[in-house]
């Protein structure tokens, strides 16, 4: 398997932002860990997790093709870049209305959003403390 300069870039980024979480968030992934990481990041948050956007990273290429839309949850209700204040609904990216779902495989519900904005698809991961 061949790994190219992106990805390695993003895997070394993804870890480093997980290794420096603290304690003192009760060990969950922060908007603001992320956002002081990579003010680029394409994230949402929903009950208190952080969900970072997948859909391109070539490692989950093939998983994307097995999952299904599962249940509406809701929309973002705030786009923000700030890495205070960012609550449940909030994205860095995504537009206000856009339309969230949980994401199952083989029935079963995964840590994994399923996005709609204008005729597209998008796939967002829940980050955990390492």
């Amino acid at each position: 398997m061949i790994i190219n300069k992106s990805n390695l870039l993003f895997i070394l980024l993804l870890f480093f932002i997980l290794s420096s979480c603290g304690v003192a968030d009760g060990g969950k992934v922060t908007a603001k860990d992320v956002i002081k990481q990579n003010s680029e990041a394409d994230i949402i948050q929903l009950d208190g997790f952080i969900y970072s956007n997948m859909t391109e990273s070539e490692w989950f290429q093939e998983r994307k093709e097995k999952l299904t839309k599962h249940t509406l949850l809701g929309e973002t209700q705030k786009q923000s870049t700030s890495r205070f204040g960012f609550k449940d609904w909030t994205a860095t990216k995504l537009q206000v209305g856009t339309k969230i779902y949980s994401a199952s495989e083989n029935g079963s519900e995964l840590d994994i959003l399923i996005v709609e904005y204008e005729d597209k698809v998008f796939y967002y991961m829940k980050l955990l403390e390492g």
